[in-house]
């Protein structure tokens, strides 16, 4: 079983990149905690790539003293890289897949409780990546065994091609901006689904009715519909 894959070079590059704008120091111990950036006026900026809820204690914990900005880099396009163990480029493709803001919400569950701190910023950064893959000599399961087959090659890193946007939220208003404007006041998930949000509809309406961003007003038939909360 190999599990050799990290998102070093992604998160290294970000890292370094955010300390370049705000100024301060990389891998600041700050009570119990090691921070990612620590900026010149003492706030913190915690950089996750994925399981964003896994932050929620140490983030939880640091706003009681610092204003903290986490950057989730969001994948809206991948480009795909495997080379044999010398190296040596054996294909080179993108992924089918196309992300958009609205994918966010699967990471936002286990946050909810502190998106609306006054404290807290969400940054989340639309961009491309290269993932690195290397071909093994035969088919291996990783160390966490989530593989289902195995299969002849490994995730080796990921490194940031191009940032191409930027979504800042820091107030109710930030987020209740992804609603799309063709919704009617009162509103159900089949009608979210029809937009630009699509299947991420129901996650989404999930984390606003958490963050009190919406209220349910009635039951018509078996449709929940929802209003903004007032």
């Amino acid at each position: 079983m190999i599990n050799t894959y990290n998102e070093s070079d992604l998160h290294n590059t970000l890292k370094h990149m955010y300390t370049m704008t705000y100024g301060g120091h990389t891998e600041v111990s700050t009570g119990k905690y090691v921070c990612d950036v620590v900026t010149d006026t003492g706030d913190v900026i915690e950089i996750q790539t994925a399981n964003l809820g896994k932050l929620y204690p140490k983030i939880r914990d640091l706003l009681e003293s610092h204003k903290v900005t986490l950057v989730y880099p969001l994948v809206v396009e991948k480009t795909i890289e495997l080379t044999d163990e010398g190296g040596g480029r054996i294909s080179r493709r993108k992924s089918p897949k196309r992300p958009n803001i609205y994918s966010m919400f699967d990471e936002l569950t286990g946050l909810y409780p502190i998106l609306l701190h006054p404290g807290f910023t969400l940054e989340v950064l639309s961009v491309s990546v290269v993932e690195h893959r290397m071909r093994t000599a035969e088919p291996v399961q990783l160390v966490n065994k989530s593989r289902r087959f195995r299969k002849n090659w490994i995730k080796t890193g990921k490194s940031l091609g191009e940032i191409k946007g930027r979504r800042t939220f820091t107030g109710k208003e930030d987020y209740l901006a992804l609603l799309p404007a063709s919704l009617p006041e009162s509103f159900c998930a089949n009608d979210l689904i029809e937009t630009e949000v699509g299947k991420k509809a129901r996650i989404m309406l999930w984390v606003f009715r958490k963050m009190n961003l919406v209220t349910l007003e009635e039951k018509r038939g078996r449709c929940n519909y929802y209003r903004k909360t007032r």
